[in-house]
């Protein structure tokens, strides 16, 4: 499995990080509280302390980022991120299509930060 983040994206996620400290995870945000099924959505998580849901690694083209292992069967094995400035959006795409058309960056307790 294996997520390549272009440079615009990676851009956009220096600039949250410019403001806001923290190691950058790839975290599931399900407000379900069922993970029977695909009932949430990507984000990626600037997170300050240590997270044990945090289990998991994927490797991606900044190097290793933590994830909840659980999460990995809901991703694709070749994946992209990519920051679409007409949209001002993350989009998070796979093999089998899009998987988020808006990737947002928040703090670890789940504040929006851009």
């Amino acid at each position: 499995m294996f997520l390549t983040i272009t440079d615009a994206a990676h851009e956009r996620i220096k600039k949250a990080e410019s403001s806001n400290s923290g190691d950058l995870t790839v975290y599931y945000e399900s407000k379900v509280g069922c993970e029977c099924g695909n009932t949430g959505i990507f984000t990626l998580q600037l997170q300050n302390t240590p997270n044990p849901d945090m289990d998991g690694e994927i490797e991606t083209s900044l190097g290793k980022l933590s994830i909840q292992k659980w999460s990995l069967s809901y991703l694709d094995q070749q994946m992209t991120l990519d920051y679409k400035p007409a949209k001002n959006t993350l989009e998070l795409k796979g093999e089998s299509g899009m998987l988020n058309p808006n990737v947002i960056i928040t703090d670890q307790e789940g504040q929006q930060l851009l």
